[in-house]
């Protein structure tokens, strides 16, 4: 049950510290053109940790 919180905690830091990267002053100035394709940039990450979700929970009742 240990292992579960941790890959969770790990999954969620990592989806926090994407959007903060994302939003950050050092990537407006490096990546002008990230705040035109804000959307689809977020989306496409959500779409990404959705997936591994899935993935990780499909796994996780296969493995149980």
């Amino acid at each position: 049950m240990v292992l579960y919180i941790i890959v969770i905690t790990l999954a969620l830091v990592g989806g926090v510290s994407t959007m903060l990267v994302g939003h950050s002053q050092e990537n407006k100035k490096a990546n002008p053109g990230y705040e035109r394709r804000t959307k689809a940039n977020i989306t496409k990450l959500i779409l990404i940790y959705v997936f591994s979700l899935v993935a990780f929970i499909v796994i996780w009742m296969i493995f149980k």
